[in-house]
């Protein structure tokens, strides 16, 4: 089993990025795992070149979503900015569109634990993630099969703080 780890966060070490690895060192997989923030990505173009073969845009994004196809599990975490996912992970979502237009590739059956780290600390995003489950997963035809809301975490990479959303990755992990 081959897992990727999908950080959207810009902080580097930061809540998702500590609970992403916490993630991958726990899973009894193969794992791989990108900072898209450390990573040249642009948003798509709908050019429809995809439709026949890789997107064309000159950036890290095919390089991303390979490691994405030859993936069983994908990790996706963004922090809750403005009541949305970040730029980073936006971009990301958005380049699933490549996927979605050649009948050559499909993410149909793979699974998806989603991270959501965010300095409120009540559940007024709920909604919001849960709609992960149906766009853009559930559409691609991936199962969202975990989550994870590390709610009131504002202080950047504190362990101590995220403990109790630690155990829940490592939890997750576990049950791979």
């Amino acid at each position: 089993m081959k897992v990727l780890g999908v950080v959207g966060s810009p902080r580097k070490d930061g809540n998702c990025d500590v609970l992403v690895k916490e993630f991958l060192d726990a899973a009894d997989a193969d794992t791989e795992y990108i900072f898209l923030n450390h990573k040249k990505l642009f948003g798509c173009n709908a050019c429809m070149a995809c439709e026949n073969g890789d997107c064309v845009i000159d950036d890290d994004g095919n390089d991303i979503i390979k490691s994405l196809l030859d993936a069983d599990v994908l990790v996706f975490a963004t922090p809750i900015y403005y009541g949305q996912m970040s730029a980073q992970a936006k971009a990301f979502v958005d380049r699933f569109y490549q996927i979605s237009r050649n009948e050559n590739k499909s993410l149909e059956g793979k699974k998806v634990v989603t991270i959501f780290t965010q300095a409120q600390p009540e559940n007024v995003f709920g909604d919001y993630i849960d709609s992960f489950k149906v766009m853009p997963f559930g559409y691609m035809g991936m199962e969202v099969i975990g989550n994870v809301t590390a709610m009131g975490t504002s202080s950047k990479g504190d362990k101590e703080e995220l403990a109790k959303y630690i155990d829940e990755v490592k939890s997750i992990a576990s049950k791979l």
